[in-house]
């Protein structure tokens, strides 16, 4: 078996960040801050390097790509670790040789079960002090983590803790949301596009159904996190009957009783031209776009840790307290749910699709007691995470990943792999992480993280 060769980098140019953020970011080098561009020209020989790669946060298509790509880059030269386990079993130093023969049986497969994953916050000192010690006990030159928004804080954070112990940190962009990009550079994240290519097929199937059939109203809510790029790509593939943007409603300033009411209009005057069926899809995070949710949601993190429904409800105003109060009590109680550990809201565990149907039947009824809405509810999430990757995903993550491991190799840190396309001509890059950075508010403090992309071509 023959080695893949790696890439030569050399800076391409130099990112300037706000003071807030570069004053965080003192113990890095100044190459983290710039791009590095793929250079063929710069060949240089490499002594051998100690690596290894973790999966953290969700699974997304192609990430065994990655790491059989990583993998064949060190074949008979480079050792390499797999972290079983994510960030925790980096923290725990569960660390295995990792070959190309181990990773061959999952080429073109579907989730991060040959290493695991999981979510876990690399923020205090004495997680900081384990990974020093795993990275001491196992002689790393670089750690890759394969992971999202909030996997790069990590990562970025990481790097500039380990720069004194010579161990490079570097990551890829993986997230099926679509919300991790940095373009011309990186248009997309690996697993967008196999998870929106399943979600279009089951939302397809829906809408045959109904015609099949002609009945029933299905409330599909889309995974996506925050953002809404997967809602928008499956609804222009598949024509639903009503769809929503959470970023086009926050701009318009839309209140949630307004979608009501435009979702229940729409269902009767389908129902005056005999249609009583169809077909809506929602975000995931729609609840959060809506202005009026949006300002119950963030009053409700300021006091979440009261841990005392009564006593977080007192601190709410009256127009909170109202629209709170018009939730039915399974959404009153998936809201004052605890956040998870990056400190965000739990939305996949939001049934926004049920909640969407109890409203609007309480406004039909309103204005016609005789109605009966016929509706289900639809989750689609955990079913893309982990599908098959597609031809994109499948060629994309293997090009990350010789990316990604020719960058640690060459003891860059601080860096994001990116490629522009996976075209014959596609260039590749190393993205400084730290240009993604912004403050935002988290568990009541302000805290760096990676800025997400949202929908902006509404």
């Amino acid at each position: 078996m023959t080695n893949s060769q790696p890439l030569s980098f050399s800076e391409f140019s130099t990112t300037s960040l706000d003071p807030a953020i570069q004053s965080l970011l003192q113990g890095l080098p100044p190459s983290s801050f710039s791009i590095l561009k793929a250079d063929s020209t710069n060949i240089t020989t490499l002594t051998p390097k100690r690596l290894a790669v973790c999966f953290s946060g969700g699974p997304a298509p192609g990430g065994h790509n990655v790491v059989l790509a990583i993998a064949k880059l060190c074949h008979n030269h480079h050792q390499l670790f797999g972290i079983i386990g994510g960030p925790a079993g980096l923290i725990k130093g569960q660390l295995k040789p990792l070959t190309v023969n181990d990773c061959l049986p999952y080429h073109n497969q579907g989730g991060f079960d040959l290493l695991q994953t999981d979510r876990t916050k690399i923020k205090d000192n004495s997680q900081l002090k384990a990974i020093k010690r795993v990275v001491k006990r196992f002689q790393l030159d670089a750690i890759i983590i394969i992971g999202g928004d909030d996997s790069h804080t990590n990562a970025l954070f990481l790097a500039q803790a380990l720069y004194s112990d010579t161990c490079a940190v570097i990551g890829v962009p993986k997230t099926i949301d679509g919300d991790l990009r940095y373009p011309p550079y990186l248009p997309i994240s690996f697993g967008f596009h196999s998870a929106c290519e399943l979600y279009t097929k089951l939302v397809r199937n829906l809408i045959c159904d109904t015609q099949s059939i002609l009945k029933y109203w299905h409330f599909v809510k889309l995974m996506g996190r925050s953002s809404s790029h997967i809602t928008q790509h499956v609804a222009h593939k598949t024509n639903p009957d009503l769809y929503f943007i959470g970023e086009q409603i926050a701009h318009d300033n839309i209140p949630l009783s307004a979608i009501i009411m435009q979702i229940g209009d729409t269902i009767i005057d389908a129902s005056l031209h005999n249609k009583t069926y169809g077909v809506i899809c929602i975000p995931e995070g729609l609840l959060e776009w809506v202005p009026d949710v949006k300002t119950l949601i963030e009053s409700l993190n300021k006091h979440i840790n009261l841990n005392d429904r009564s006593a977080i409800l007192k601190k709410l105003s009256s127009s909170e307290t109202a629209l709170f109060a018009s939730f039915p009590t399974y959404i009153q109680d998936q809201l004052l749910l605890d956040r998870d550990s990056h400190g965000n809201i739990q939305l996949s565990r939001i049934e926004t699709e049920r909640c969407l149907i109890h409203m609007v039947e309480a406004y039909i009824a309103d204005l016609d007691p005789t109605f009966t809405l016929e509706a289900m509810p639809h989750f689609y999430g955990y079913e893309g995470r982990c599908t098959t990757p597609n031809a994109f995903d499948a060629q994309f993550c293997t090009l990350l990943g010789q990316v990604a491991g020719s960058l640690a190799l060459h003891g860059y840190t601080g860096h994001m792999a990116a490629v522009d396309s996976i075209t014959e001509s596609y260039q590749a890059y190393g993205i400084p992480i730290a240009d993604l950075l912004t403050i935002e508010t988290r568990h009541n403090e302000q805290i760096p993280v990676i800025k997400k992309t949202i929908v902006t071509d509404f």
